[in-house]
């Protein structure tokens, strides 16, 4: 199998870790699951190929008996600082690519503090809902609001995000349609209404979305600001019909979106095959692929690895983790990637696709270089 170790990787999807770093089994557990329920934690999650193979793992990494109680007292012997300094380090990371707009920040470490310790470069991207969602709270004027946006949209790069990111699949789905103002305005008072009667707001309001989203694209557009897009597999509450990326092909077509670099998030998974097609087929799409969320043993992996490059050209193809909470995730994600892409290449080579040199410029384009180019870094 190739050794893909000296590549230092660029994830290109990823979450910041919390500060609160001490666990105990039933809440470190909780963060290997999209189940909200926790007695799925509690009765469940030890019985997953995944969380066996991480306990496996991180009993190396600590240097201790492969036991979750034991492990779990390792990882809290250490402080939160010297455990994401540790784990970074161990995964060499070029850059960490990551949407700060979840967990909340005040529950976060910043990604300046993560770059800091891991000795690694920290980007970040922009998630649209969330601007929406903070917005929609203060103003009460629908043109006010769309003027908010499109300055923050349009000052992005000034503020220092390197892309922008949309949930629409979580919320109302990738079918983004267009809609009139006046239906957008309509569908503001209702979520304006709610936001006032509740003192919060969860957007899912699709005219309004579908709307704010189109503004954003031209925007997008205008600067060739790359937009990841959440697709497949999710949280326990997303509609998974329509986070199929092909619902996304009428965005795809806008001739006058095509300066806009499209990511398709997390191999679209169950999806694979459709998202590496529109990135086989749409000059500006790229397909991330994701080796710690969603939570599946290493055949699967294997699979939608040999799917994506199969279909897809290898300079379209990126790596993540899409770690969050615990800087465990981002390291595992790391191992998992490179041994899963370093075998898929080893299969390649002995089928007689490619030879050595092309598989290690094909791993060097996953890990590293596309997310370069995508994102300016």
């Amino acid at each position: 199998m190739l050794d893909l170790t000296t590549i230092a990787i660029v994830d290109n999807h990823c979450h910041p870790v919390l500060l609160d770093q001490h666990m105990d089994a039933l809440r470190f557990r909780g963060y290997c699951t999209e189940a909200t329920d926790m007695s799925f934690a509690g009765r469940h999650i030890p019985n997953t190929v995944y969380y066996l193979w991480l306990l496996r793992q991180l009993a190396a990494f600590y240097g201790c008996e492969n036991d979750e109680a034991t492990i779990i007292a390792a990882r809290n012997s250490l402080g939160a600082d010297t455990l994401i300094e540790r784990l970074f380090r161990a995964a060499n990371f070029d850059a960490l690519v990551l949407d700060p707009a979840y967990p909340a920040g005040n529950e976060c470490y910043t990604p300046e503090r993560m770059g800091q310790l891991g000795q690694l470069r920290a980007a970040k991207m922009l998630r649209l809902e969330t601007l929406m969602q903070l917005l929609i709270l203060v103003y009460d004027d629908f043109d006010t609001v769309i003027d908010q946006y499109s300055l923050a949209v349009s000052r992005a790069r000034e503020e220092g995000y390197c892309a922008l990111k949309s949930i629409a699949a979580y919320r109302t789905g990738l079918n983004i349609a267009e809609w009139s103002k006046d239906e957008a305005a309509a569908s503001f008072a209702e979520a304006r209404t709610t936001a006032k009667a509740l003192g919060t707001l969860r957007i899912a309001h699709k005219p309004l979305i579908d709307y704010l989203l189109h503004v954003a694209f031209k925007l997008a557009s205008e600067q060739q600001l790359a937009i990841q897009f959440h697709t497949g597999y999710g949280d326990s509450d997303t509609d998974m019909r329509l986070g199929n990326p092909l619902h996304l092909r009428d965005v795809l077509e806008r001739r006058d979106y095509q300066t806009m670099p499209v990511v398709l998030l997390h191999e679209s998974y169950p999806y694979t095959q459709l998202g590496a097609y529109l990135a086989a087929v749409y000059p500006h799409v790229y397909f991330d692929l994701s080796y710690t969320i969603p939570f599946v043993d290493r055949l699967e992996m294997l699979a939608f690895t040999r799917q994506a490059l199969s279909v897809a050209p290898a300079s379209k193809l990126m790596y993540s983790s899409d770690g969050i909470n615990i800087p465990e995730m981002h390291y595992v994600g790391a191992i998992r990637g490179r041994g899963v892409i370093g075998q898929v290449l080893s299969e390649m080579i002995d089928a007689d696709e490619i030879d050595e040199e092309q598989a290690y410029r094909i791993a060097r384009h996953i890990l590293h270089d596309t997310a370069y180019t995508v994102y300016r870094l």
